[in-house]
């Protein structure tokens, strides 16, 4: 999970609490016999060192006055550099909070050299006091050791950083990637049913006065279609509607009727699997709404087949024929197919009607085939 803003000030209060450490050379330093002018700087240096020290982790790191990172630094490593420098070697020394800063303060790349060059630092100036260079390689070793945690712990808060922005990112494409397949299922539900019912209306409109029974024949069938839309767009809310290819036919078949136009089905395939005959239905039903609405057809033919490891579903009308238009309806139907890769053509014929081709490779190619002639 990634760190909100009270883990982040947790965690900057935490490294402030760190200069409960100075009080032990405050203290030597007021109760070593120097002079009071020394003791002066001494204490000066150290509330100075210390301001530094809180301002850099409050203000500097991640804060609106990043941009002084170098200058907090280097005034801090000097601030230390002094104090050391004038104090025995019995009192130690503060320059590993200098290379807890340079290691905070870059990027890895640039902060590992920085360490190394501040432990060394820290290792030349117990030297330059008369520390013995066994316990000036301890120091040394001692700095580089939490300089390089550091370069570390701040490559872990950036993965951590970068892995919930990943997780966010994620998580908007998902909603964005289920946005388009709902309102892409609904235009294929809904925009196919109305198309339905708009046509049947319209031819019991033309009954009711001289065929009344013909009439509320059909206005049973609107109510039917009505209800059928309805409990599909429930299905495709709750995720589980999967169409299958002979519940398309059966609606085709009423729908070109209603419309006055000849239906031939021609239906040679084995059993599909489930995704696979989900876009085949998909385009049965986009491609007659779309005969229904734009060819001016007689005449409408569906054809399945499945052979050669691929599955092909044909809807080819004899009508105007025409460029066809990018509606949504169509772009939808060329996402699903896409998903699954396989191939659509929708052209019109050389000299009459219009033809929709969708192609979906198959996992096992088949070896018995159900013809079914309708």
């Amino acid at each position: 999970m990634g760190l909100n803003r009270r883990w982040i000030k947790l965690g900057r209060l935490f490294m402030v609490a760190w200069l409960s450490f100075y009080l032990f050379p405050v203290a030597a330093v007021l109760t070593t016999p120097f002079n009071p002018a020394d003791k002066a700087a001494g204490i000066g240096l150290l509330v100075a060192s210390g301001l530094t020290w809180a301002w850099f982790w409050t203000r500097v790191v991640a804060g609106p006055d990043r941009r002084f990172r170098a200058a907090a630094v280097g005034i801090h490593a000097l601030l230390l550099v002094v104090f050391t420098l004038m104090t025995p070697p019995k009192y130690g020394s503060l320059f590993f909070y200098t290379v807890v800063m340079v290691g905070a303060a870059f990027r890895w790349r640039i902060a590992g050299p920085m360490v190394a060059a501040a432990a060394l630092a820290g290792g030349a100036l117990d030297l330059i006091r008369g520390v013995p260079l066994l316990e000036a390689s301890g120091d040394l070793i001692n700095d580089a050791i939490v300089g390089a945690s550091v370069v570390a712990g701040r490559l872990l808060i950036e993965a951590n950083q970068q892995l919930s922005l990943a997780r966010e990112q994620i998580a908007r494409l998902a909603v964005g990637e289920e946005r388009l397949r709902f309102a892409r299922d609904l235009h294929d539900l809904i925009g196919h049913s109305l198309s339905v019912i708009a046509l049947k209306s319209e031819l019991a409109g033309r009954l009711i006065k001289t065929t009344p029974r013909l009439a509320a024949h059909e206005v049973a069938d609107i109510e039917k279609v009505a209800r059928d839309a309805l409990r599909e767009v429930r299905e495709a809310v709750a995720g589980y509607r999967q169409p299958t290819l002979s519940a398309e036919l059966a609606g085709a078949r009423e729908a070109l009727t209603a419309a006055g136009i000849e239906l031939h089905a021609d239906a040679e395939h084995l059993p599909l699997p489930p995704a696979v005959e989900a876009v085949l239905a998909w385009t049965v039903r986009e491609g007659v709404t779309n005969v229904m609405r734009h060819s001016q057809a007689r005449r409408c033919a569906v054809r399945i087949i499945s052979r050669d490891g691929s599955a092909t579903v044909e809807v080819v009308d004899d009508g105007r024929g025409g460029t066809p238009s990018a509606g949504s309806g169509l772009r939808g139907l060329e996402e699903r197919v896409q998903e699954r890769g396989g191939t659509l053509t929708a052209e019109p014929l050389p000299h009459e009607g219009f033809r929709l081709k969708v192609t979906l490779p198959l996992p096992e190619v088949p070896v018995l085939a159900d013809r079914i002639t309708a």
